[in-house]
């Protein structure tokens, strides 16, 4: 029998996908399940984007691209940085990925050695957690409390900083807490990065989606730009999950480590994906900004109804596409409520405590749905709260 690799041992299979999975065995069964699991957005890629990559498949666009990404998609996103973020890179400076996951572990690949400490958000997407124990670092959780707004405690931060810490990881918007970090929050964060000499790690894979809060990324604060590395793309604000497309943003001498692992993990993105990446870019018709108003409607609908119930409540979400509700005033632990909903009631959920202990007490519903089927899951909702006692 062999033995797994010994960087693996820590690993565990995503939560998420365990409720994935229990949901798609009882739809094998014939059993209808209202799901509000997954961050997807459930609109179609924009069709200007699909002829567009139809086109550059017909025109050969088919062989290797470079490693690092085609100049005219790294010229246009350090433009969109330039315009939408304040975000000053020149487009030799930007790499392209296959999606902010590759992104994300290259990054942490690339300058975590075994022991280094890295700070991580609590809650955070289950991958923040996991990919820096590969590297066999030290995750250290800052936790985001629902009575803080689920802004970080900078004091907090602080305190876990050692002479093994080497970086500092950002996620805002937030999956799955749907928050942004505040100015002020930023502001503390990048005192301690350039005070203790720390890189910071910042996810803005949401930043187009957002509801009245402005969003601001930290590699804009004097004196971050040079120890921040930006994870961006185009699977959320653009419905193009599927086509793994992705960026970072980061000064060459931060990129050039890397471009060096990406290229041994997939010698370069596809070339007619980024192709259309770049008409994406140039060519867009309003889409996001469509998508954006109808998520905000859907957020409104989810989290008015939610705050009428009695044993659950939430506060309103300034970004991404979900709801981190609260169940507390139920008795039951996230994966407790998470199954009674499944199994009782047919309603997919992603349990709260998947994200970290920080999330123990809410569940993570996603809005990236059509309203009918958030309707439905209201309906369900109601039902549970009513039952319990």
């Amino acid at each position: 029998m062999f033995e797994q690799a010994e960087r693996l041992k820590y690993l565990e299979l995503s939560p998420t996908r365990v409720m994935f999975r229990k949901c798609a065995a009882l739809t094998a069964q014939g059993i209808k399940i209202t799901a509000l699991t997954l961050g997807q957005p459930d609109f179609d890629t924009p069709n200007y984007i699909k002829e567009a990559c139809k086109r550059y498949i017909d025109e050969g666009y088919t062989v290797y691209a470079e490693d690092t990404g085609i100049d005219d998609l790294k010229k246009v996103i350090a433009e969109k940085l330039k315009r939408d973020n304040d975000l000053d890179y020149d487009w030799t400076e930007i790499s392209v990925t296959t999606g902010v996951a590759q992104g994300m572990f290259a990054a942490f690949m690339a300058f975590l050695n075994p022991g280094d400490e890295v700070l991580i958000p609590d809650p955070v997407y289950v991958t923040y957690n996991q990919i820096p124990r590969i590297a066999q670092a030290v995750v250290k959780p800052y936790h985001l409390k629902e009575e803080n707004g689920f802004q970080p405690d900078i004091v907090q931060m602080e305190s876990m900083i050692t002479e093994k810490t080497k970086m500092i990881a950002l996620v805002s918007p937030s999956n799955p807490i749907g928050s942004i970090m505040s100015e002020e929050s930023l502001k503390g964060i990048a005192e301690l990065a350039k005070k203790y000499d720390l890189l910071v790690l910042s996810d803005e894979i949401y930043e187009r989606l957002t509801y009245g809060k402005k969003f601001i990324s930290i590699g804009t604060l004097p004196g971050m730009k040079e120890r921040t590395i930006i994870l961006n793309g185009y699977s959320k604000c653009m419905a193009m999950t599927g086509w793994r497309l992705g960026y970072i943003a980061a000064p060459k001498e931060l990129q050039e480590p890397m471009n060096r692992l990406g290229f041994y993990m997939t010698s370069g993105s596809v070339s007619f994906i980024q192709y259309a990446g770049v008409d994406a870019m140039m060519k867009e018709n309003g889409s996001i900004e469509r998508m954006r108003q109808e998520f905000e409607r859907r957020r409104n609908y989810l989290v008015g109804e939610i705050n009428k119930m009695k044993h659950f409540s939430c506060i309103m979400p300034e970004g991404a596409f979900y709801v981190f509700m609260n169940i507390r005033k139920s008795g039951l632990t996230s994966q407790e409520f998470c199954d009674k909903a499944l199994y009782e009631y047919h309603l997919g959920a992603i349990p709260g405590n998947a994200f970290g202990e920080s999330g123990e007490g809410f569940v993570r519903l996603s809005y990236a749905t059509s309203m009918e089927v958030l309707e439905e899951a209201v309906r369900k909702l109601k039902k549970m709260d009513a039952d319990l006692v």
